[in-house]
């Protein structure tokens, strides 16, 4: 289930246009040093002054205070991207929370192995979803979904300074699609928090911080009839990955025995391996 996260993310890292990447630095430099009082060494004094057009207060440093206090440390090179986008003038926080039908274990495992995962999908669901490793520590993946929707990506947390591991995630990545006349591309930082409600469920809390270039953009970004096609993506996403949990622990196992790629190989040993984390926790699917 948690791969509709991945694909939903992939969506919202294309909702931006890009800016020369001088304006990155600067984002970069002053942001950190506004919310957070460090002081990156490639950074001028000049640079690191703040953006007038920007107030630093409590609602603007809070994700910058959020991820420094999950464990994000903040002279890691990787996250470098990240404070050059977060540090802009204009930001939207896409939400989404519920609750899922699967167990703690299974949303675990389904994370550590999302290639697997999307061929769980594909089996299901006749989609053409793909994720690949990027990096030997599958920090560093990519996918699409056969269609129009791109994106790459940073795992950059997996718990919250060290606390339950696997329940508490931020990615960061570029991605890029198309949503109704605009072809978007860009970045977002997502933040993924899950929480064990009983043997056979978990709730999950998602957001996307997304940074528009300019208030063209951002106002586009904030129409009802945007929301309602991205909305529509990514009920379509949850559905998809949804349905094919449930049938898995439900025990049907018909589209697997007729997808190639199960029949033998990686994707074999993956089966095995879910099929007894499934059976471990004797899931009883709603």
């Amino acid at each position: 289930m948690q791969f509709a996260f991945i694909f939903v993310f992939f969506l919202f890292s294309a909702i931006y246009a890009s800016e020369p990447p001088s304006l990155g630095h600067l984002a970069m430099c002053s942001g950190v040093k506004q919310c957070l009082g460090y002081d990156f060494p490639q950074c001028s004094a000049e640079e690191k002054k703040p953006n007038p057009d920007i107030k630093y207060n409590t609602e603007y440093c809070a994700p910058y205070i959020e991820l420094k206090r999950r464990g994000l440390q903040t002279n890691d090179p990787r996250a470098y991207d990240l404070y050059r986008y977060m540090g802009r003038q204009y930001r939207v926080i896409y939400k989404l929370n519920g609750k899922l039908p699967v167990s703690k274990e299974m949303m675990i495992y389904l994370f550590n192995n999302m290639d697997f995962t999307a061929q769980l999908v594909n089996a299901y669901r006749k989609t053409k979803y793909t994720i690949k490793y990027d990096s030997p520590d599958k920090k560093i993946f990519s996918g699409d979904n056969g269609d129009n929707l791109f994106g790459s990506f940073v795992w950059l947390l997996n718990d919250s300074a060290g606390r339950d591991p696997g329940m508490h995630n931020v990615f960061f990545g570029r991605g890029r699609t198309k949503i109704l006349a605009w072809k978007l591309h860009g970045t977002a930082t997502a933040i993924l928090d899950l929480r064990e409600i009983s043997k056979d469920s978990v709730s999950y809390e998602f957001r996307s911080i997304v940074s528009p270039s300019g208030a063209v953009l951002n106002s586009i970004m904030n129409l009802g009839v945007f929301n309602k096609v991205v909305n529509g993506y990514i009920r379509e996403i949850v559905n998809n990955i949804e349905g094919a949990a449930k049938e898995f622990a439900k025990g049907n196992r018909v589209p697997i025995s007729n997808y190639d790629a199960f029949k033998s190989g990686k994707w074999k040993n993956n089966l095995i391996e879910f099929d007894a984390v499934v059976k471990s926790r004797n899931v009883t699917p709603r």
